[in-house]
């Protein structure tokens, strides 16, 4: 057994797992010192193994039952309905992408654009497709805007980390399923896991933290790429129980595959903890391809040690190691102040918290 000395906080090593003392004081102190650096005013951090959780603590005026906005997060999430369906023989991610979008859906540049594309590179984010685009600015239809998106924007090269991949990939569950994402949420991870505390939005704003003031930054996306939008919420207001990404608010009405959800610290808790342990074959192939970083849905850089996991704008993560039989989600709320954006790179506290748990001194942040 080998044991290393971080301070307050030991980690033990026994047949290759992960065993942690009851005193996580160096997490409690990452926590409270990067929320005293400003990158955060709220946070919930829970850390867990394979059946239960080891480490709970929120700060700031966080509760362990708040809900956060999940931002990206949702991708995870969408992949587990993805990966559902494909067990049951509905798609694999080597079929191609234009075998299950409607025939009459995509134009003439989506389908020359996507004709080799398949799910896997949706998936890892390798289709060449651009990062993001405010479909709200323009407001037709999702394949006419993606026409005018693909006509006017070169083929992206390798990995090239995109929220219309997972639109696109919201679109291909529910046509191959039948089922609203919604629907897909209640019957492919809610009821199986017995998880209650995770919903597409609007969520009850009592229940949840708030996420921003407005859209300040997509504004300032859409200004820097001289698009206009007229709707925007008010930039005082405080958002809480509806989501913060612009294209999943005002353009899916609070539901699509790249953002939406919102969940309790217990929620995402339970879902890493059946990826944790899972044996089924495409969860497993997800967690553990690699292209270009990235899994099936999965990130795998350097943030998620010897596993892999995702972030979420907002200031929310989840990671998972099978290598170590250990996870942790942290949930902020890093965008809500009124003036300036927060300082740093939110995988700077990730990592902190990520490689403690690890006994290790994480590498910088590129």
């Amino acid at each position: 057994m080998v044991v290393w000395n971080i301070g307050p906080f030991f980690v033990s090593r026994t047949q290759g797992k992960e065993e942690s003392t009851t005193d996580y004081t160096i997490i409690d102190h990452i926590l409270k010192d990067y929320r005293a650096k400003g990158y955060y005013p709220s946070a919930v951090c829970q850390v867990f193994n394979g059946t239960d959780t080891l480490y709970g603590q929120a700060v700031g005026e966080a509760e362990p039952e708040t809900w956060f906005d999940l931002a990206s997060v949702s991708k995870i999430i969408c992949t587990a309905m993805v990966l559902s369906a494909m067990e049951e023989g509905r798609l694999a991610p080597e079929d191609p992408v234009l075998t299950h979008l409607p025939v009459d859906g995509p134009g003439p540049v989506t389908r020359q654009r996507l004709a080799s594309v398949t799910v896997e590179q949706l998936m890892t984010h390798t289709s060449g497709i651009v990062p993001w685009y405010p479909f709200y600015a323009d407001g037709r239809d999702f394949y006419t805007v993606l026409e005018h998106v693909l006509s006017t924007t070169p083929v992206e090269t390798g990995m090239a980390y995109s929220d219309l991949n997972f639109m696109l990939m919201g679109l291909i569950f529910t046509q191959v399923t039948g089922l609203t994402l919604r629907e897909g949420l209640e019957k492919y991870i809610k009821a199986p896991l017995g998880i209650t505390e995770m919903a597409y939005g609007p969520v009850d704003p009592a229940l949840c933290a708030p996420s921003c003031y407005g859209n300040q930054i997509e504004q300032r996306m859409c200004a820097e790429r001289g698009l206009s939008f007229h709707g925007w919420r008010p930039d005082r207001v405080a958002v809480r129980g509806t989501c913060n990404d612009g294209n999943a608010y005002y353009y899916w009405n609070g539901v699509s595959g790249h953002a939406g959800i919102f969940a309790t610290a217990g929620a995402l808790t339970q879902l890493c903890q059946f990826f944790l342990t899972t044996d089924r074959p495409m969860f497993r192939r997800a967690m553990e391809t690699d292209i270009c970083g990235r899994g099936l849905g999965f990130d795998r850089s350097e943030t998620f040690p010897d596993g892999c996991g995702h972030t979420g704008f907002t200031g929310t993560s989840l990671w998972v190691s099978r290598a170590h039989g250990i996870g942790a989600v942290i949930l902020t709320n890093k965008f809500y102040r009124l003036h300036g954006d927060p300082p740093g790179n939110s995988n700077e506290f990730r990592r902190a918290v990520h490689y403690a748990l690890l006994g290790r001194t994480p590498p910088p942040v590129v």
